[in-house]
């Protein structure tokens, strides 16, 4: 097996972040269970997550699809995206604003497309 190199890790990276994006436009109410919560009765978050969709679909396609100077941005500002997800997943979990599976799953995630971001922008 090949190391993970910079390109792959921006690649896997960009394609977490459109399916993730794409799913979040696509069904939130199926998110919002997923987050433990009732889509009807939590109508600001359906809203939030096609909101976390759009930003997260441009961003996935930035980092799949820019050119040389477009993809310096992307990934200089993906290392701080990506770790504030993570830490607000964590903190929503300690807090109490998300089941703790949710919590988990948001912060490992997260974590995951960290240090993508970390690895692809050793290029």
């Amino acid at each position: 097996m090949s190391a993970l190199t910079p390109v792959r890790a921006r690649k896997a990276l960009g394609a977490i972040r459109l399916v993730n994006g794409v799913l979040a436009l696509a069904a939130p109410k199926r998110l919002v269970k997923t987050f433990g919560a009732d889509p009807e009765t939590n109508g600001p978050a359906v809203y939030a997550l096609r909101l976390f969709g759009v930003r997260t679909v441009v961003i996935g396609l930035q980092l799949l699809l820019a050119d040389e100077d477009s993809l310096d941005d992307a990934l200089r500002y993906a290392v701080p995206i990506h770790a504030s997800d993570a830490l607000s997943a964590a903190m929503a979990g300690f807090g109490g604003q998300l089941p703790v599976r949710a919590a988990v799953t948001g912060t490992v995630v997260s974590s995951v497309n960290t240090a993508l971001a970390v690895i692809a922008r050793r290029r």
